[in-house]
């Protein structure tokens, strides 16, 4: 059993496919939604905090996590 574990895995859904070019959009589209100006700098200053050696939590990294994956999402969507 070499499978990686789910909390491995990356987090990024942006390329997986899900049927069909409508419910791709759809699914790009939903998870672009949460993105937002305040979100991006917030991620921001917690990775200078943690080049600094701040320890970041478990929690706060993955909520820099998805609001990552939401910037790429709506990056995605303006792109296209």
């Amino acid at each position: 059993m070499t499978e990686t574990p789910w909390y491995m895995r990356t987090t990024d859904t942006t390329g997986t496919d899900k049927g069909s070019p409508e419910r791709n959009r759809q699914h790009i589209e939903s998870i672009a939604a949460s993105a937002s100006e305040e979100d991006d700098a917030v991620v921001s200053h917690l990775r200078n905090a943690e080049a600094q050696g701040v320890a970041i939590s478990a929690s706060q990294r993955m909520a820099m996590g998805y609001a990552t994956n939401a910037r790429k999402a709506a990056n995605q969507l303006d792109a296209n």
